[in-house]
């Protein structure tokens, strides 16, 4: 009986973590380029249950009783790359990838990659994100550069952006990504990406499907109550064990 309060108890935290990502998901449904994340579960391993009670002669027997299982816990948090939607804007500034690559930007002097596209002309007249992470791009020397936009003047066509203080292209790269935030990555492995087409006055829409989202949640959240009745069912049986079959009559 105890057992049980260990397994449903186990299936509670771990839809409640279930719960908590769906929800961030859902969350961040108008989030520009979003990816959502996606939990895998595992079961524990069972435990094997023995003693040595049984005896023959002056000599104890281990005598096997059976397993245990312990429920399920979380196995891994994966983020789904897939691609999402992209919607018109009609904005110069709004950007979206089509393919596997990540915008590069530049925040407290390190790299980070996103596919949120929707950037902005910061006060010094770079293109940086709408939270002000500067936009990396690449000069006609190839070199690695901030990309300078003065007055919104510039023109864009098959990743090169034409400016009066130059030219460049985004630093469109791919690699293993890992999540930092919603929108943020940092990335091991990286390569400037030749092959992901970029579109000017679109953006890349979150790629969730709200009504599988929604779906799923229900699906969690009753599958937690059944857990909470079985606890609250084995709670009562304890305590009836405890007040009644237990007590001496007098």
């Amino acid at each position: 009986m105890i057992r049980g309060l260990y397994i449903a108890s186990s299936g509670m935290i771990s839809r409640q973590i279930q719960q908590e990502n769906l929800s961030n998901n859902i969350a961040n449904l108008n989030n520009p380029g979003f990816k959502n994340d996606k939990i895998s579960f595992k079961s524990f391993h069972e435990v094997l249950l023995q003693n040595y009670d049984k005896k023959v002669g002056n000599n104890n027997f281990k005598q096997i009783l059976g397993t245990m299982p312990l429920g399920i816990g979380l196995d891994e948090t994966k983020t789904d790359f897939s691609q999402g939607i992209l919607e018109e804007t009609g904005r110069n500034l709004d950007f979206a990838i089509e393919g596997e690559g990540f915008f590069t930007v530049s925040f407290d002097n390190k790299e980070y990659y996103t596919r949120n596209g929707r950037f902005k002309i910061d006060k010094e007249g770079f293109l940086s994100t709408i939270d002000n992470k500067r936009v990396i791009g690449l000069n006609e020397n190839n070199e690695k550069v901030f990309i300078k936009i003065e007055g919104n003047n510039f023109k864009f066509n098959n990743n090169q952006i034409y400016t009066p203080n130059g030219n460049y292209k985004l630093f469109i790269v791919k690699g293993n990504m890992k999540k930092e935030n919603e929108n943020m990555y940092s990335a091991t492995n990286i390569e400037y990406d030749n092959n992901s087409i970029i579109h000017q006055n679109k953006i890349e829409k979150a790629n969730i499907d709200t009504i599988e989202m929604i779906t799923e949640l229900i699906s969690v959240m009753r599958n937690y109550e059944s857990n909470q009745k079985v606890i609250q069912s084995i709670d009562d049986t304890l305590g009836k064990t405890v007040n009644e079959v237990g007590s001496i009559n007098r």
